[in-house]
Parts: C-alpha cells; sequence; structure tokens
C-alpha cells in the first residue's frame, strides 16, 4: 500500500510536484464486496458491489482508493497490476460521469498529477480524449485476454459519453473502428464508425471502412450501400475499386466464397456491384479520353504561340483551320 501525501482525505488537492506521473486512464470500476485490494480500508458498500477510483500509473501498474457514498475517492492508494484489473474489476463509465464528475464539480475536488518526462499537469477527474483513449485501450485488452463482455460493454459505455471535449470527433472514432476491425471485432468497429458518421457524411475513407467491416460480416446490403456511397465522394478510391471488383466475383463463384468464408451474395447485390464495376471504369475511360484532348488541344496551342516579336499574335491551331 502506497499513500499520496499530495491528495488531502477531504478530497481537496494539496500542492503537487512536477515530478508526479499520470497514466492515460482514470475512472470509477466496481468489484463484488468480497473484494478489498486495499487491506485495511474501510470500504461502503453501494448495493452488491464495492466503487473504486482507478488511475494507471504506468502500463503494468494502477492505484486503486475506496469510494464513499458521495462517489468522491477517499483513504489510501493501493497498487494493482493490470492483471489484477483485468481479471475482478469492472469499468463503470457512466457512474464516473455521472456521479463522480459532478459531485467533484460541487464540492470542490481535484486530482492533478504531472506526466513524467513532459510535466505538463493534468486534471484526472475529467472525460477528456487522453481519458478516453485510455479506457478504450483498455476495452481491447478485455477483448483480448476473453473477457469479451467487459470489453464490449465498456465501448459501448464510451460510445455513449455525452461530455464533449477537443478530439471528440469522426477521427477518433474512425480510429477506435479500425483497431476493433483489426483485433477481429468487426460489430463494434461498425458501431463506432456510425458513431463518427454523426459528424460528417462526406468521408469517403469512413464509408470504405463501413463497407469493409459489413464486408466481414457477409452483410452485403449494408457493404453495397455505403461503397455506393463512398464512390459518390470519391469513384479513385483504389480500396473501394478493389472491393467492389471482389464482391462482384464472389457474386458468381461458389468456389471463391467457400475460399473466403463468405454467404451467397444475393442477385441485387451482385447486379449493384457490376453496375458499380462499370461506372467506375466507365468514368476511368472518360476520364482518360478527356486527358487526352486537353493534352492534344495544349500541345496545338503551344505549337501555335507567336514567336519573339510577335507579341499579340496568336496562330489557331489545327483543330480551329479544320487540319
Amino acid at each position: 500500500m502506497s499513500i499520496d501525501p499530495h491528495v488531502s482525505l477531504d478530497g481537496r488537492l494539496n500542492s503537487r510536484p512536477e515530478r508526479g506521473c499520470s497514466g492515460p486512464l482514470c475512472c470509477i470500476f466496481s468489484t463484488a464486496k468480497s473484494r478489498n485490494p486495499g487491506r485495511g480500508t474501510t470500504l461502503r458498500g453501494h448495493g452488491r458491489v464495492h466503487f473504486w477510483l482507478v488511475r494507471q500509473l504506468g502500463e503494468d501498474r494502477y492505484a486503486v482508493r475506496g469510494v464513499d457514498g458521495d462517489y468522491l475517492p477517499f483513504g489510501d492508494e493501493s497498487h494493482i497490476s493490470a492483471e489484477e484489473l483485468l481479471r475482478h474489476y469492472t469499468p463503470e463509465v457512466a457512474v464516473f460521469e455521472e456521479r463522480l464528475l459532478p459531485s467533484a464539480k460541487r464540492r470542490n475536488y481535484r486530482l492533478v498529477a504531472a506526466h513524467r518526462e513532459s510535466g505538463v499537469k493534468r486534471q484526472l477527474l475529467a472525460m477528456d480524449e487522453t481519458n478516453m483513449r485510455g479506457l478504450f485501450e483498455l476495452g481491447m485488452e478485455y477483448i483480448l485476454a476473453g473477457r469479451s463482455a467487459k470489453g464490449r460493454n465498456l465501448i459501448s459505455e464510451l460510445l455513449r459519453v455525452r461530455a464533449p471535449f477537443p478530439g471528440k470527433n469522426q477521427f477518433l472514432f474512425n480510429e477506435f473502428g479500425i483497431n476493433l476491425r483489426k483485433i477481429g471485432y468487426p460489430e463494434g468497429a461498425v458501431i463506432c464508425y456510425r458513431r463518427a458518421l454523426k459528424y460528417t457524411d462526406l468521408d469517403d475513407h469512413l464509408h470504405y471502412n463501413l463497407a469493409r467491416a459489413f464486408y466481414d460480416q457477409g452483410q452485403w446490403w449494408d457493404c453495397m450501400n455505403h461503397l455506393a456511397r463512398c464512390f459518390e465522394l470519391n469513384p479513385a478510391l483504389p480500396l473501394a475499386r478493389d472491393l467492389v471488383v471482389l464482391v462482384a466475383a464472389l457474386a458468381g463463384n461458389p468456389a471463391l466464397r467457400r475460399k473466403y468464408g463468405k454467404p451467397p451474395v444475393p442477385d441485387g447485390v451482385a447486379g449493384r456491384a457490376d453496375a458499380l464495376c462499370e461506372s467506375v471504369f466507365t468514368v476511368d475511360e472518360g476520364r482518360r479520353k478527356r486527358v487526352e484532348e486537353r493534352n492534344l488541344l495544349a500541345e496545338e496551342r503551344e505549337a501555335g504561340q507567336p514567336k519573339p516579336g510577335d507579341t499579340g499574335l496568336w496562330l489557331p491551331g489545327r483543330d480551329a483551320v479544320g487540319l
């Protein structure tokens, strides 16, 4: 057990030196009432669980304090490992946002720490981008450790966070979706991408990412809807072109579907994929012809430019005189 001398037991901040260390995660967690990592800390129950304030000290080290009836931390800190956190503790984001933060604001309770390397101070009791990212990474750790229910519940709670903060935008949730798809959780990726769409519907990469996540799940209609929207915004996106060609190929090739583990492609989806392929590559052909015409016209005009001394004289190209 270690005591933080810079935070008084009544919750008000004493002076804290620059040498402190603040990790990215700070939130309320719950445990069963039988769990008492404080070894002597007097706990106050909240129904069938105990609540704790947990803050990250390092990659494998967390500080834990009990939470009183006003949802404010009290008593001494004890330290636990990441494995203990994953095994015994459940994140309670809604309790942190809806109970602890308002209570801390009313009572002028602050918990501030400085980053070990940069020395920059940060208010730990806040739902900001740093905390959001730290909790999201923890959600992925739960999933990778085989505790999928905890991880999925945590990610769902993060998507319901109401507090605005700098960095809460489509890029944050798009990044979350990409990371979830990479660890094999396409359902969660779709939820994050759709959350990102609330900020903008004009991001071609975001619509491609949604199409790819639906492709992973074999949800063909949703996949094709977002591919079509992606092509409306950017018909030249290479990854989207590759995906629509693949969907068109899968539609007529059962052996290829077995290879990729995909269900049959509905006729309507196959038709849309073929139409998208045709329209995209027709656009390519039209663009190629227009480029050639512009280049030819530029060459003709360059050939007809006045020589030195002929300022103001323009000589027409071959197209202007019927040649």
